[in-house]
């Protein structure tokens, strides 16, 4: 007789469930590591509340280096992405539509810095993968919501449902099948590969590594992050990796706390991620430059007088191809 636990654990190791794993291998270590903060030494608290500006880059707090290394190793997709917008114009405009409403429903349901960056690197990969069809011009709202949809299942505790998700303003509405089945599709597209490397990473990993917690810089992290989403709408942010533009971020923010030690830290920071001063001063140019830029005229929105095919259609279409191909 087989006992019940051997049945479920026979069934736990099926292959089938395989597609169901995301890539998460440094979770169990996460929890171990806690929220960052490690025991100090007497002398070390004399020294971060006695000098004017605690700056974290002064403190070693014996952290490893695997963390940073994996992230600084798995960061090199997003200049294949920038490649392929790059190229397309009308890609571009319907990029900048679809970010621009993903962080108002963000911002609408109080959704995490990081929701809104994740649901961004989903939207990003899936348009520049075979899967997108430009001449649809329904698809890019659809792969926005559902992008959103993911995102917040990832990081959120309480996640609106799909019909409720799309409260601001947009040209199509999706019923909660149709995204549904779009989830599906977002998700095989991008291989279950949820937890992307980006630039909230490395705000999370130098705050903690070095303790950047102390008044009057507690706000530096949730300042970063505003940064960050202020910029992310324009596309030019992916010709840049993920830890250049954090670090660029982290030093206009630093500038604006304490001028005068700005520079020390640029220093520490291309010390600690490896990054030259001439890409870190290149990406610091282009956040002024999409700074300077919100203030200028939206381009003209393209019209399409052809009646679009029905969501549901090309979704099935993809399928029962995708089907065909793997046989």
């Amino acid at each position: 007789m087989v006992s019940l636990s051997q049945k479920q654990e026979s069934l736990l190791q099926c292959p089938i469930f395989d597609a169901l794993c995301c890539a998460e291998e440094r979770f169990e270590e996460d929890l171990d590591v806690g929220f960052g903060f490690q025991e100090l030494k007497t002398n070390d608290f004399h020294e971060i509340y006695e000098k004017p500006l605690p700056f974290f880059f002064e403190h070693d707090l014996f952290w490893e280096d695997d963390e940073l290394v994996n992230l600084l190793y798995n960061e090199k997709q997003s200049r294949l992405i920038y490649e392929e917008i790059n190229s397309d114009g009308s890609l571009v405009i319907v990029r900048k539509e679809a970010i621009k409403w993903i962080l108002k429903v963000t911002r609408h349901y109080g959704f995490t810095a990081l929701t809104a960056v994740l649901a961004v690197n989903y939207y990003d990969r899936f348009v520049t993968s075979f899967c997108f069809q430009k001449d649809k011009p329904w698809m890019s709202q659809l792969a926005a919501v559902t992008c959103l949809s993911i995102a917040a299942k990832v990081e959120e505790t309480q996640v609106p449902l799909l019909l409720d998700l799309q409260v601001e303003e947009s040209k199509y509405f999706f019923e909660a099948k149709t995204i549904q089945r779009m989830e599906l599709l977002v998700l095989s597209t991008l291989h279950w590969k949820m937890n992307p490397v980006t630039p909230i990473s490395f705000f999370d990993h130098i705050v903690r590594r070095f303790g950047f917690m102390n008044d009057p810089h507690s706000q530096f992290l949730s300042r970063c992050e505003s940064l960050l989403l202020s910029i992310i709408t324009d596309y030019r942010v992916l010709g840049c990796l993920p830890s250049v533009v954090a670090a660029a971020t982290m030093i206009f923010i630093i500038r604006d706390i304490d001028h005068t030690d700005a520079q020390e830290c640029k220093n520490q920071l291309m010390s600690v991620l490896k990054i030259s001063k001439e890409r870190i001063d290149d990406c610091h140019e282009l956040i002024l430059d999409i700074i300077d830029d919100h203030g200028q005229k939206q381009c003209d929105k393209k019209k399409h007088k052809s009646i679009p095919d029905s969501p549901n259609g090309v979704i099935n279409a993809y399928f029962i191809c995708d089907s065909s191909n793997d046989s």
